[in-house]
Formats: C-alpha cells, structure tokens, sequence
C-alpha cells in the first residue's frame, strides 16, 4: 500500500512539472500577432493586419496533383522583402518555418520571380487563421509541384 501512494505522488509530481514546463515554454513564444522575419542579428516583426492587401489569383497543386484555384490576399513576398529593406539576390537561401514547426526552404531567384511566391491573409474571402484560430498566414508559392512549399500557420522567415 505504502508503494502504491509512493508512485501516485510521483506521478501527481511528474503531471505538475510537465504543466509547469508547458506554461514556461508558452509564455517564452513568439506572439503570434505577426510574421516574424529573421535577417542576420536583425529581427522583424510585421503583423498581419499591416501587410498591404492586394488580391491574388492562381492554380495551386495540393499534394495528390489536383490542381484548384483560389483567390488570397496578401503580398508579393519579395515586395514585402523590400518594404521592410530586407535586399536579397538569387543565392540568399529563405527558410519559412510555420507555428508547428514545418519547414520550407526557397530561394532568392524564386522570390524575385514576378508573380511566384507571396504570403496571404485571406483565402477565398475567408480569413487563414493561426493554429489558435487567430489571424495568420500562408505562404503560396505558384507553379510549384511540392505542395509541401504551400506553408499553412505562417510564422517565421529566415534570411541567409
């Protein structure tokens, strides 16, 4: 008997750290207000109810090659580069990390392709959401054949 009380208050301690861990590591996240851009030691946040909204239309390939159209609203990626004075050229390497830690890469010569990658708020007159259902983005890339590039839950782009 005096074992099995041993573990319950182990296990009651253990569920208490856990929790206490997982408030830490949740109140040392980035706020999900915005898209947080990482050039270099410079660090960016832009929200998203800043970027400059024009509509955006295209076929997107989702990952079985069924091809749909979708109207977004957002930015070119590279005009949002240069409205923060973030310069890039064709060799930069982008790395575009969503909230639930996917990873995508692109480079500077597909950024500076007119018309290819942009980032949307809006999808089909309806707001993309954060994974906690608040405001948040998408990376749309165009004529792309690996869906997996179409990142959902937008939260960070690296620069290098």
């Amino acid at each position: 008997m005096k074992k099995k009380t041993i573990l319950t208050v182990i296990a009651a301690l253990l569920i208490m750290i856990g929790v206490m861990l997982a408030v830490k590591v949740r109140t040392n996240a980035p706020d999900s207000a915005g898209l947080i851009i990482q050039n270099g030691e410079k660090t960016i946040t832009v929200r998203w109810e800043d970027i400059n909204q024009t509509t955006f239309t295209g076929e997107i390939v989702n990952g079985k090659g069924e091809v749909s159209n979708h109207e977004y609203k957002g930015i070119e990626l590279i005009e949002l580069f240069n409205v923060n004075g973030i310069v890039i050229k064709e060799d930069t390497k982008i790395t575009v990390t969503s909230e639930d830690n996917y990873t995508a890469e692109l480079t500077g010569e597909e950024v500076m392709t007119g018309s290819k990658v942009y980032v949307a708020v809006v999808c089909d007159n309806e707001m993309i959401e954060s994974i906690e259902r608040n405001q948040g983005g998408q990376l749309v890339v165009y004529g792309d054949a690996n869906a997996k590039r179409q990142v959902r839950y937008l939260k960070t782009i690296t620069i290098e």
